[in-house]
């Protein structure tokens, strides 16, 4: 079941993966500098950076785990 999943999301990056890897960047960096600058740091830059990584990975694997 996780293994067609991961091939769904794999599916989904081979359309957009022109995207994710900028979303991954600013989302990182925009969850670092909050926690540096002190300010109310959110968990939603740090939960969309986790979720574009996964993205990328499954994009990444993918076609390693065709049936």
């Amino acid at each position: 079941m996780l293994i067609g999943l991961m091939q769904g999301i794999g599916i989904f990056y081979y359309w957009t993966w022109f995207i994710w890897p900028f979303v991954l960047i600013f989302s990182l960096v925009y969850s670092i500098a909050s926690l540096v600058k002190d300010e109310k740091a959110s968990i939603k830059p740090a939960l969309l950076a986790s979720i574009s990584l996964l993205i990328i990975l499954a994009g990444i694997t993918g076609p390693l785990m065709s049936p």
